[in-house]
């Protein structure tokens, strides 16, 4: 199920109303992260509840669930031992019950490891049985489920699995019979380290998200050339599965994780000019942003441009032939800082560090048009966030680069910004001026706003009010 399909599921089970009267029906979301679509309805249609640790007996009752078996202080010991974490307990209930026909007195064997975990605020990402598997095909399994953030697909895995096998992880995978597939995973699922079949999507293959983040953590830092094989083939498999110009958000879901592996490969240079400029964005026409109003999931692909995810720290160097040029790295700064704005509002102060960023790359490479971009990106940011006079400085700058350039479009916009920050001062009379300013140049004919403008200046001078009511 898509990105898209899960969202508009989510929204659907939400907000249906009932068909039959008299009835009161409701939906039951279990979800780590918060979701948007109901903010707006916490506390009336929508309640939130956040789940504690179990309690001692909670913590007792899971672990007999599970098969464990011995003496009810011992085993709400072990629950005391674990903070009543459900996934830790969880994991430990299926490795007693498989390893020692449920006897909660061997958990010795792992709770010193566990408890220091948790000590350290790790909680289940560690308990991953791998002194249990051992180097086999079960762990490969994991490791690759940890290229994921969502359940992998039957054709994304065969990608992976496909001949030549990756040296040192997957040529236990490589070639088996379905039985042997099969009897690999039911390992995994008695254990519960891997979701049960779904029945509406057979052949995908999901974990827990911590088992997931684990394993992709362990196999990004301690097998890096595997990491980067691994993404490479998913970004060529992704990339070929969509059309070569989607026009629906379902189309264009593949391209974004073709980015998203292609980065994480070091394919940054080939991601960016063969994937999401001309597939993705379509040029200067940004479809995936204008048309699609995809710049959230745009922004979950341009965070991988970035070092470790900084905004503002694009990355330089990648693979071979792969590394980023200071004009691509102004593109992807550029990019980022306007989607940020768009999504997270004008006081985003990630925004404002790639706004900050693109500048000096402005002046290095002499690129006026985006410099007025960058310091109306910065004005914008000035204007809900700092001093007025600190604000009054940046639209003078723009204004001194709008004369300089002798350009329409940039003085239509500088006035805008002068008037606008003279009207908040108070100063009404230069903000009539510079507003009427802005609409003689609007009126003027041949002026053109950006496509990637936040707001039109001829639309901000319009609609700005006139304090003296004339």
């Amino acid at each position: 199920m898509s990105f898209l399909e899960r969202r508009n599921s989510v929204r659907s089970a939400c907000f249906a109303r009932p068909s039959l009267a008299g009835l009161n029906p409701a939906s039951v979301i279990t979800t780590r992260t918060p979701i948007a679509d109901i903010a707006d309805h916490e506390g009336t249609s929508a309640f939130r509840r956040n789940l504690e640790q179990l309690s001692s007996d909670a913590g007792a009752k899971l672990l007999r669930a599970l098969g464990v078996n011995g003496d009810e202080a011992e085993l709400r010991s072990a629950s005391d031992e674990f903070h009543g974490h459900c996934l830790a307990l969880t994991l430990l209930g299926s490795y007693l019950t498989d390893a020692y026909n449920g006897d909660i007195r061997r958990r010795e064997e792992v709770s010193a490891r566990l408890a220091h975990d948790l000590r350290q605020g790790a909680h289940a990402r560690k308990v991953m049985y791998q002194s249990w598997l051992g180097e086999g095909p079960e762990l490969a399994v994991l490791r690759i489920l940890g290229l994921f953030d969502r359940p992998a697909d039957e054709k994304a895995l065969g990608a992976l699995l496909k001949s030549p096998s990756i040296p040192g992880l997957t040529e236990s995978l490589t070639d088996l019979r379905p039985t042997e597939w099969q009897t690999i995973l039911a390992r995994l699922r008695r254990a519960i380290l891997l979701a049960g079949e779904d029945l509406h999507h057979r052949g995908y293959l999901d974990a827990h998200p911590l088992v997931r983040e684990y394993f992709g953590e362990q196999l990004r830092s301690e097998r890096s050339e595997a990491w980067k094989e691994y993404n490479k083939r998913l970004y060529n498999h992704y990339r070929a599965l969509a059309p070569q110009l989607p026009d629906i958000f379902r189309d264009m879901e593949p391209l974004f994780l073709a980015v998203i592996c292609g980065c994480r490969a070091g394919l940054f240079r080939e991601a960016l000019h063969e994937v999401y400029i001309p597939r993705i964005q379509r040029g200067n026409t940004f479809f995936a942003a204008n048309v699609l109003g995809a710049r959230g999931a745009l922004l979950s692909v341009l965070v991988h441009f970035f070092e470790h995810g900084r905004w503002g720290s694009p990355v330089e160097l990648g693979g071979e032939g792969q590394s980023i040029s200071a004009e691509d790295q102004l593109y992807i700064l550029m990019q980022a800082a306007l989607y940020l704005t768009s999504t997270r509002g004008l006081g985003a102060p990630e925004a404002q560090v790639c706004y900050e960023r693109a500048e000096s790359f402005c002046h290095s490479r002499t690129r006026p048009l985006l410099l007025y971009s960058a310091l109306m990106g910065q004005w914008h940011y000035s204007l809900v966030t700092d001093k007025l006079t600190a604000t009054m400085q940046i639209a003078k700058r723009i204004y001194s680069l709008a004369q300089e350039q002798n350009n329409s479009a940039q003085m239509m916009g500088a006035s805008r910004a002068l008037g606008c920050t003279s009207y908040f001062s108070g100063d009404f009379e230069a903000a009539r001026q510079n507003a009427m300013r802005g609409l003689q140049i609007w009126h003027s004919g041949g002026v053109q706003s950006h496509v990637q403008e936040v707001d039109p200046p001829a639309v901000v001078c319009a609609i700005r009010p006139n304090p003296s009511g004339t």
